[in-house]
């Protein structure tokens, strides 16, 4: 009745209020109560994992693991105009519904620095091809055929969230115009989806400091959004740790920003690395206190543990490549170290398969066991 009035009125209302009236918005596809998921770099290929890897996976859903964070760029599901790639997102879906893991999906039109968009597009530098903007009618629809196509997989296996931008906040809150475009964006996906399945929640991840600060972006795609997502680190911008009860101050903040309303966490971190100022018992305790104000918060549904196990040397030069290349190397080389440290060192378990202090914890912070 709210929506009705506000749209007949068309004053009075704050649109954040509005964006959240719809069916999606509670999140109707998802299990009550908190579900503990995690995520890999890149991909949910599942089947690709081997000893310890895999192992490790088994024991959290033996523990109650119950979800995935999935993401995937809107170029790799159309490498060219009208010309759909779905087998592969069909493919992980499957894998992560054979294991019981209902996918949270992020289609990173955007993702940190730029977007990522496919021929015809981009500029393939991170930006959008001269002449077009991200809103124009030929865009919204281009991405609406293909949500035709995948929104079905998405919910015939599990899928309760559609993502459409990965931490854009400092990208879209330095240009005005850009984060409008943006939001035009979201608003003409979520109406899409929505006339495809009602229930399906749409919006956007940005991270805790963006929540925290009730950025512009914030403001601007909660508007359009059934829910805006999160990434929690608990870093500061220098990639120093903070101290663990600044950690659980600044997740309650987070959380305040939402008031009564459904969160969605898609990574939830807690490295362990030295040079951070962080240490394997930090790490235990940063999860330990993260998920006791989860415990203490039944608005939040959704939350996916960033990752279990670090990786060996070589994939962790790979990740490092692959995410920054040489912009490592435009950062005071101390702060580039421990930037690349946190990305190699959010793992629970070290490369071998050896638990580190914070893997117990992780298990008993998992439903079949809290």
């Amino acid at each position: 009745m709210r929506l009705a009035l506000c749209v007949l009125l068309l004053a009075g209302c704050d649109p954040a209020v509005v964006a959240l009236q719809t069916e999606a918005a509670s999140l109707p596809l998802l299990e009550d109560g908190l579900t503990v998921g995690t995520t890999l770099y890149g991909s949910a290929d599942l089947d690709a994992l081997r000893p310890p890897a895999r192992g490790v996976l088994e024991d959290a859903l033996d523990a109650g693991l119950g979800g995935f964070s999935l993401y995937v760029d809107w170029a790799d599901l159309e490498a060219e105009p009208g010309r759909y790639t779905l087998a592969e997102l069909t493919a992980q879906l499957d894998a992560l519904r054979a294991l019981g893991l209902v996918p949270f999906v992020n289609v990173t039109v955007g993702d940190t620095g730029g977007y990522n968009l496919p021929p015809g597009l981009g500029d393939g530098a991170g930006g959008i091809a001269p002449g077009i903007a991200l809103d124009d009618p030929d865009v919204t629809e281009r991405f609406g055929r293909l949500l035709d196509r995948a929104v079905p997989l998405l919910v015939a296996r599990g899928g309760f969230f559609l993502g459409v931008g990965n931490e854009m906040g400092e990208y879209l809150e330095a240009d005005r115009q850009r984060r409008e475009q943006y939001a035009r964006f979201v608003q003409a996906a979520r109406d899409r989806v929505h006339a495809l399945e009602p229930r399906l929640a749409v919006g956007v991840t940005l991270t805790n400091g963006d929540v925290r600060a009730r950025s512009a972006t914030f403001r601007a795609l909660r508007a359009v959004s059934d829910v805006v997502a999160f990434n929690h680190a608990p870093i500061q911008p220098d990639f120093f740790v903070r101290d663990l009860e600044d950690v659980r101050r600044d997740l309650r903040d987070v959380l305040a920003a939402y008031g009564d309303g459904p969160v969605l966490i898609q990574e939830l971190t807690c490295p362990s690395p030295t040079a951070m100022g962080a240490s394997e018992a930090w790490q235990r305790a940063c999860v330990e206190a993260l998920f006791a104000e989860l415990e203490a918060a039944p608005q939040v549904r959704f939350a996916s543990v960033f990752t279990f196990q670090d990786f060996d040397v070589a994939t962790c030069q790979a990740v490092r490549d692959a995410l920054f290349g040489d912009e490592l190397d435009d950062l005071p080389p101390d702060v580039a170290g421990r930037l690349a440290d946190y990305l190699c060192g959010l793992g629970v378990v070290r490369p071998d398969g050896t638990p580190k202090p914070a893997w117990p914890a992780v298990l008993d912070a998992l439903p079949r066991n809290g």
